[in-house]
């Protein structure tokens, strides 16, 4: 295991990237596998993109009132891997980094803290089904996103005086931090309800949105860490 974990391509490419695979392609089939209903219309059929939340499919039991099972456990199962998968790639960050350049010192440390806590939050978002435990389901995810913000922020600073060549690396948490604290505007301010007409459709549509904003941010950052990597 130390293997992997002390592996900087492992942990800050090749583990995120399989992990975002799996997470899309896994999600996906729960979809396909979700019988139905939403949260304004228990009636409706199958999984609809525009009008299911994707913690519709970590529900024990649908909107409609069916057994929920097979999506259930795809859904903890991903959102695991995201947790194991985002925390190691923290940590892999602050450890190879540390013994590369002059670090940051604690804007890094605290980057680092609040990454690894923004990763915890996909456990506490699986663990919580929102049919079960709707407070704290809410409120591990409005902390992924909050933790995250504050991550992605810290660690553009950090990287932007790190070192000139991971300045290219610190303008990809810039944009993290910047599709986050629009996301937050929206969500935790409420101004999806000035924005748009219908307040439902926009909050899930804004949240499928920035989830692809981060699975994509990830893939940019790891695309710029294997740079780093082959100039190292």
């Amino acid at each position: 295991m130390k293997i992997f974990i002390n592996n900087p391509k492992f942990t800050l490419i090749q583990f995120p990237l399989i992990a975002i695979i799996v997470f899309v392609s896994f999600l996906t089939i729960a979809s396909q596998l979700y019988s139905g209903g939403t949260e304004v219309n228990p009636e409706t059929v199958g999984y609809i993109f525009t009008e299911n939340y994707i913690s519709d499919l970590g529900r024990i039991t649908t909107h409609s009132g069916e057994s929920n099972l097979y999506p259930f456990l795809i859904f903890i199962m991903v959102f695991t891997v995201m947790t194991f998968s985002l925390f190691t790639y923290f940590y892999g960050n602050y450890s190879f980094f540390k013994n590369k350049f002059d670090f940051g010192g604690n804007m890094f440390k605290l980057g680092t803290f609040f990454g690894m806590c923004f990763s915890l939050c996909f456990l506490g978002i699986s663990l919580t089904p929102a049919d079960i435990n709707l407070k704290d389901h809410i409120l591990f995810a409005e902390y992924l996103f909050r933790f995250l913000f504050g991550s992605s922020l810290l660690l553009f600073l950090s990287f932007y005086k790190m070192d000139q060549s991971t300045r290219l690396l610190s303008f990809g948490y810039l944009l993290l931090s910047i599709a986050t604290g629009m996301y937050i505007g929206l969500s935790d301010f409420e101004l999806n309800s000035i924005l748009f007409s219908n307040n439902y459709l926009a909050e899930v549509i804004t949240q499928k949105l920035i989830t692809m904003t981060l699975l994509t941010g990830f893939i940019i950052l790891g695309t710029f860490n294997n740079r780093i990597l082959k100039e190292k």
